[in-house]
């Protein structure tokens, strides 16, 4: 038994080595891609309000140089999924199914949809970070046998803390989240340590969620980019937004820009319009709430299924797009033509084979569940429900209030890669489950 914890232990250190080296050598072979209207805003750290999250302004504010940036993303990257893949681990007692296990998790976690980011000036990194840390002390607390040690639950803190500084669309999720925390942390656990640290958290993450709301300038970019992107593409939805007293001429404005490079992006030079201003202090600040609400058929089928609404849209428009086929940074920015990164089998690059693995993903996730009914394991069932719903709201929260074509992918990433590693978690966990129960039978 000594023996053989040994060679487990030296084969992880082995596989987080190599992980390690693969991740952080794409930094050291690229170059920064730093995008001249998005990132320079990431560079800006103020407290409040705030246009751009604590949780990525703070780093890069602080690091300043962009190799370095790179760097820390890549070596936090590859420490987070080490973790998550030790915690998996811990679940499965199969040596057969963990050696298959870590080959499709290595295989997913090194794609070039996921890597790349490292590299990438923007808050794409760390907020996938933040999420596979928030996912990976989740399964630690559910998965305990008994009551978790302090160490996890500071981890769980920091991972919660993290996750909502990192994206808008992740505070946002705040509010659903408080409810079961205090009843988990106030009821459950005695500790007054524990629960003074679960009083900060809360406190931090409430101050994340309102300095998230404390800035104009996101929301009258994205809601400027929803309206010319989608709503006026539509008779009835621009008819509403007309009666709102929207300027018409805008959306001349707006196709002006996009045609042509006159300095401003599209949506800014619309944000810039007077009449915009104007509009936004009237009725603008809550139309698309308003619109939203009013609007239930755009509200819950738009998403994922808009061209139902109305067949001039492609779903290239919808979640489904941004969650089968990922980003492409790696084929399309020129400094990282020298990157040896591929977008592996979980990635295709065909639309229809990237939508039949995502089909893929929701029945093996789909599968997962009824198994875990069968056998009564209603702690990872919850997990993995609760996990789709939250992820499924998150999306939606950025469909609803800023994700544009052109942003589909890069907005929606996380989300596309908790349905991958749903997928993956679920198969392995459920089939040692089986193997389990089926010895447990045999015994008796």
């Amino acid at each position: 038994m000594r023996v053989k914890r040994k060679s487990n232990f030296i084969i992880g250190i082995l596989v987080s080595v190599v992980y390690l080296v693969y991740r952080t050598s794409n930094v050291f072979i690229v170059k920064p891609f730093f995008d001249d209207f998005d990132s320079p805003a990431y560079f800006d750290f103020q407290l409040y309000p705030s246009f751009r999250t604590h949780g990525i302004t703070a780093v890069f504010a602080t690091i300043q140089n962009e190799f370095l940036i790179a760097l820390f993303q890549a070596v936090i990257g590859s420490m987070v999924w080490i973790y998550l893949w030790i915690v998996i681990m811990e679940k499965i007692n199969s040596n057969i199914l963990n050696a298959l296990f870590t080959i499709s998790y290595f295989i997913f976690a090194s794609s070039s949809i996921i890597v790349e980011h490292d590299s990438v000036m923007l808050s794409e990194s760390l907020s996938i970070s933040s999420t596979i840390l928030l996912f990976a002390t989740t399964i630690k607390i559910i998965g305990a046998s008994q009551q978790i040690s302090s160490k996890t639950f500071y981890a769980w803190a920091f991972a919660y803390v993290w996750f909502f500084s990192t994206k808008t669309p992740n505070s946002v999720l705040m509010p659903l989240i408080i409810a079961p925390l205090i009843y988990v942390f106030f009821v459950n656990y005695k500790s007054i340590r524990m629960k003074f640290i679960a009083i900060i958290t809360l406190g931090l993450s409430i101050f994340s969620f309102a300095s998230s709301l404390s800035s104009d300038v996101s929301k009258t970019l994205n809601t400027a980019g929803t309206i010319h992107n989608r709503l006026w593409l539509d008779d009835r939805w621009r008819d509403e937004l007309l009666l709102s007293g929207y300027p018409k001429f805008s959306h001349e404005i707006w196709l002006e820009h996009g045609r042509s490079d006159l300095g401003v992006p599209p949506d800014q030079a619309v944000v810039n319009l007077p009449e915009y201003k104007k509009w936004w202090a009237d009725e603008g600040e809550s139309f698309l709430i308003k619109f939203t609400l009013t609007n239930p058929d755009y509200a819950v089928f738009g998403p994922v299924a808009l061209p139902l609404l109305n067949p001039t849209f492609t779903y290239k428009k919808t979640l489904l797009s941004g969650w089968s086929q990922g980003t492409d940074m790696t084929f399309e920015i020129p400094g990282f033509k020298n990157s040896f990164l591929q977008r592996t089998i979980f990635w295709p690059d065909e639309p229809e084979k990237a939508y039949l693995t995502l089909s893929l993903c929701f029945i093996a996730i789909g599968l997962s569940l009824l198994v875990l009914v069968k056998y009564n394991n209603k702690s990872f069932f919850y997990l993995i429900v609760l996990t789709l719903f939250y992820t499924f709201l998150w999306s939606y929260f950025n469909w609803w209030f800023g994700s544009k074509p052109v942003d589909m992918t890069r907005h929606n990433l996380a989300a596309a890669i908790m349905f991958r590693l749903l997928a993956i978690f679920s198969i392995f966990y459920v089939i040692d489950l089986i193997i389990r129960q089926k010895k447990r039978i045999l015994i008796r």
